[in-house]
């Protein structure tokens, strides 16, 4: 007569390790996946084994965890992308997750405050309206970017998609793939939306100052994110050289203003249709 016996696999200090189950021993059924398992968390899916009720206080729980906390969440992935970005990104690369706000997550919610913001306090940057506007370069560029600054979340999911597809060209021998090239330059992205959101008061004062102060506020502006993107891919690409990293990284934001040009054209054709 064959005997079976039943096991548990348990989390601890020292790893995971498998201990006799017993009748007596209640076991939780996992709400997310139907599995059985002991503990706190289901092995199979991560679900939690305690789900509250939703509540005013889960959603103002849920909020203070993942918005508010200086240890973990949006504010202390700000935190490490201002002081050690290139290291932080490779480190979420690596697995080491917990602790961070999503990539994607992350610059949408910066985008959408930035947009806002923009909206709201700056408006049309270049208040200018070219000569037959349909027909020209510099008329459809300005349809775009006035597209764009209603619709910001876009502008910044071309810059993503045009540095993703330039830092992995020209990067490549480094061997990450495109999906690992995308976090990065996602994260990048972020890095950027802080860095623009803490400048917006100098933007709006520029602005206020006249068109050549502005065209200035631009111009700095684009040196100083390539300074960011240089000082991320340094971190990031750890065993290059500075003076190959450097060079790198400006084939890849020339390239990426280039790929993003392109976009900007035909998405303006099409913008420009569609009005």
């Amino acid at each position: 007569m064959s005997h079976h016996q039943q096991y548990l696999f348990v989390s601890g200090k020292s790893g995971q390790h498998k201990r006799k189950y017993t009748n007596m021993e209640k076991r939780t059924i996992c709400k997310n996946c139907n599995h059985q398992f002991d503990g706190n968390f289901c092995n199979l899916c991560g679900q939690a084994a305690d789900t509250h009720k939703l509540s005013p206080h889960f959603i103002l729980h849920d909020l203070q965890h993942g918005l508010f906390h200086f240890d973990n969440g949006i504010f202390y992935t700000v935190k490490q992308l201002l002081t050690r970005p290139g290291h932080t990104i490779k480190e979420f690369i690596n697995g080491k997750r917990v602790r961070h706000f999503k990539p994607l997550s992350l610059v949408i919610v910066l985008a959408t405050l930035y947009g806002l913001l923009y909206h709201y306090f700056i408006g049309n940057l270049f208040d200018v309206e070219p000569t037959d506007a349909g027909k020209n370069v510099i008329g459809i560029y300005e349809k775009f970017i006035r597209w764009l600054t209603d619709h910001f979340a876009y502008a910044a999911l071309i810059v993503i998609l045009s540095t993703t597809i330039s830092s992995y060209l020209v990067f490549k021998k480094q061997g990450y793939n495109l999906v690992e090239h995308l976090v990065l330059n996602t994260y990048y992205m972020g890095l950027i939306l802080v860095i623009a959101l803490i400048l917006l008061p100098v933007l709006y004062l520029s602005q206020k100052s006249g068109p050549e102060s502005s065209m200035s506020y631009t111009l700095i502006s684009q040196l100083l994110y390539f300074g960011l993107m240089y000082w991320c891919y340094a971190q990031f690409f750890n065993k290059l050289t500075k003076v190959k990293s450097f060079g790198l990284t400006a084939l890849t934001y020339l390239l990426m203003s280039m790929i993003a040009m392109t976009i900007g054209y035909v998405a303006g054709q099409i913008v420009g249709a569609l009005e």
